[in-house]
């Protein structure tokens, strides 16, 4: 154990199982946990497939004043080499209800938005192909407002089921959680520190050969123009409102190819920042600052992460 180890893990551990039954892991490394494929050790780590388990756990650590960090499919993040302290809870529960008749789809948040995809298109429902080109899950993209394709969460979602601070839980509506690009009242003051357990999305009937033809142009799109198979946390900055995008900033700046560590900006898409091999979170940030500092420089623009860097600071 190091000195900075949460001092309650044993007892944290202890109580998880008793009153949980789930077993957690001590000093799990979380860049196996994450798409960029970095990050130190987590206190404890725990897995948690249903929703029953989700409000459990969380009610718990609420009760106990203990530390918890709700892991989804571990994109978007950037976890630092000192890793997490407390609980990190990956989220897997993944419930779903479709009703195709009514057009609409209740899901946990621990649903993935490419299992969303095909479950709508298989259903005869459009208005989530754009969910297929989202690496998380369900509970990140309401959290980020996810968008992709001309796509975004703010489009389809109906109501979110939440369980607040205080351990009460409620259904709020789409208009309550202050959609914008990029953006959600979970990022505000007011929605800090509730947790996402579900949403309901109203789809519409469309025709399933059109479907998934579109879905087929998504993976086409993808394959060419995205570096898949390659650790990254996807787009790393938002676009600005107006003007080139984000990626055509970083490239005008002459920053494509540009590497720290085993960490690269892609040849292939200036937006992404991808694990060559051997990278750490620190040389991840590093370039990922050096982006915003030579945008600036060249175009007298701020870029805005997209990405969030979280975990202990390095001693």
């Amino acid at each position: 154990m190091t000195e900075t180890t949460w001092g309650a893990r044993d007892e944290a551990a202890r109580e998880l199982e008793r009153r949980v039954g789930l077993r957690a892991e001590r000093d799990a490394l979380l860049a196996e946990h994450t798409t960029m494929r970095v990050g130190g050790p987590a206190d404890l780590l725990i897995t948690v497939r249903d929703r029953f388990t989700l409000r459990g756990v969380v009610r718990l650590a609420q009760s106990k004043g203990w530390p918890l960090r709700i892991l989804g499919r571990g994109s978007n993040v950037v976890v630092s080499d000192a890793g997490i302290r407390g609980i990190v809870l990956l989220n897997r529960s993944a419930g779903v209800t479709i009703d195709a008749g009514a057009g609409t789809i209740n899901a946990d948040s621990g649903l993935s938005m490419a299992k969303l995809s095909t479950l709508a298109a298989d259903a005869g429902l459009t208005g989530a192909e754009f969910a297929l080109a989202i690496p998380g899950n369900l509970g990140g993209a309401i959290w980020a407002n996810a968008g992709a394709h001309g796509g975004e969460m703010s489009q389809i979602l109906q109501r979110v089921a939440i369980m607040r601070q205080d351990g009460g839980e409620e259904e709020i509506t789409a208009d309550a959680l202050n959609l914008s690009y990029r953006h959600s009242r979970f990022k505000e003051e007011v929605g800090r520190g509730e947790v996402v357990l579900g949403a309901t999305m109203l789809l519409h009937a469309g025709e399933p050969t059109e479907i998934k033809a579109r879905l087929e142009e998504i993976r086409r799109w993808r394959r060419e123009h995205q570096p898949l198979g390659i650790p990254s946390a996807g787009s790393v900055f938002r676009n600005p409102p107006s003007g080139p995008s984000a990626g055509a900033l970083i490239e005008a700046a002459g920053l494509k190819g540009r590497t720290i560590g085993g960490a690269e900006v892609s040849t292939m898409h200036a937006n992404w920042i991808l694990n060559r091999g051997g990278a750490t979170a620190a040389a991840i940030r590093e370039l990922h600052d050096c982006c915003i500092r030579e945008v600036q420089q060249h175009a007298g623009l701020t870029l805005e992460s997209e990405i969030q860097f979280i975990g202990e600071e390095p001693a």
